[in-house]
């Protein structure tokens, strides 16, 4: 337990993370003015953990190797470092409340949210908004209609066709996101916190990113966290999901340096997306800039 306080107190104190607004990963943000965004009131955001059921890793025996530290262990710092990473990156612009606060009420109201929400597992389309104009945009439009008259093949599954059974493995990625089923939640937690977003981490994978077996031989194989995500208003109405992806090498075992230096900047994007949705639905307009000088809106953190 002791260690584990350190820990989350280690990483809030990470202080010099540079939040120069710059373009995601799934083009949700192109950057925008710091003095129109300052003009902007801070909303205030509930940030909510995953279940502890929902975490799924195939790295944690190689994090234990020559340490005490057991499933349990692995699960809960890494759940811990996730929420502190949320927080870094969300106190700039936005008033915060973390669900995964070790206090009583807190943890009433937390195990209250678990209990009125149901996961749901669905095929992942991420959001892209293509910029209003360039060639680029029309390049990207005439691919998605090209895209519509490929033969994508047969569905996946397995059944019967003409007395043989087909077997079609499924490729698709799947996201989880968030549903509830009760809409007293929120009109119970905006009383008490006075929530304008609801950010609910749906599910954490830590997964070997390779294709076949003969990778796992080679000395450097990529593994990837993907931290799905579900945004809410005030009203319970769901504004989006998404999975933020970061990929590792197989030679970082160190949990804390794994949370350091992946688990920040992923929780970065996390915020990125929620701060850019609101910052266009406040009508502030993306920096107008081309795309080789995008990069030096990126943090630091990011810049390698």
């Amino acid at each position: 337990m002791k260690s584990l306080l350190f820990f989350s107190f280690m990483l809030l104190g990470i202080s010099a993370v540079a939040q120069d607004y710059g373009p995601t990963n799934d083009s949700l943000y192109l950057g925008f003015h710091r003095d129109s965004i300052a003009l902007l009131d801070r909303p205030t955001m509930i940030i909510v953990p995953f279940h502890p059921d929902r975490y799924m890793s195939e790295i944690d025996r190689d994090i234990a190797k020559g340490t005490h530290y057991n499933y349990n262990h692995t699960r809960g710092f890494f759940r811990k470092g996730l929420d502190n990473a949320l927080l870094i990156g969300a106190k700039e612009w936005n008033e915060y409340v973390s669900m995964h606060a070790d206090i009583a009420d807190v943890n009433y109201d937390l195990d209250f949210m678990y209990k009125t929400m149901a996961p749901t597992v669905v095929p992942y389309v991420a959001p892209v908004i293509n910029e209003d104009r360039s060639f680029k945009t029309r390049l990207a439009n005439k691919w998605l209609e090209l895209q519509g008259l490929v033969d994508k093949g047969p569905d996946p599954g397995t059944r019967i066709e003409r007395g043989q059974i087909i077997s079609v493995p499924d490729e698709r990625e799947f996201i989880t996101k968030a549903k509830t089923y009760n809409p007293i939640l929120f009109d119970s937690i905006n009383a008490k916190y006075g929530a304008n977003y609801y950010l609910f981490i749906n599910e954490l994978n830590i997964l070997n990113a390779v294709n076949d077996q003969r990778q796992f031989e080679a000395d450097d194989y990529k593994r990837v966290i993907k931290v799905h995500y579900t945004v809410f208003d005030s009203t319970g109405a769901e504004l989006f999901s998404l999975i933020k992806k970061r990929y590792f090498s197989s030679r970082e075992n160190d949990l804390r340096a794994i949370i350091t230096d992946h688990f920040l900047p992923v929780g970065m994007e996390v915020i990125y997306s929620m701060d850019s949705y609101r910052f266009l639905q406040a009508g502030l307009v993306p920096v107008p800039v081309e795309e080789e000088d995008k990069a030096s809106l990126w943090p630091l953190s990011k810049r390698k």
